[in-house]
């Protein structure tokens, strides 16, 4: 039981520091490369790895609340 709660504890710290370089680059895709998700916004690579980025982070959020649950 110890173990599994270790292990469970090591994936979450892992995922929440995935996310938080996520968040880093999704920060300086918007304020260094003017990345923008609005529709009326250009598209380009910048803006498609934003795009990109959200998409993970939220799948890394269900992670971390099913851990947490």
């Amino acid at each position: 039981m110890a173990d599994d709660t270790a292990r469970e504890q090591a994936i979450y710290q892992a995922l929440k520091a995935v996310d938080e370089v996520a968040a880093a680059l999704q920060a300086h895709l918007v304020e260094e490369h003017g990345a923008d998700l609005e529709r009326s916004a250009p598209q380009g690579p910048a803006t498609d790895s934003l795009t990109l980025l959200r998409q993970a982070r939220e799948r890394l959020g269900e992670g971390l609340r099913t851990i947490e649950a």
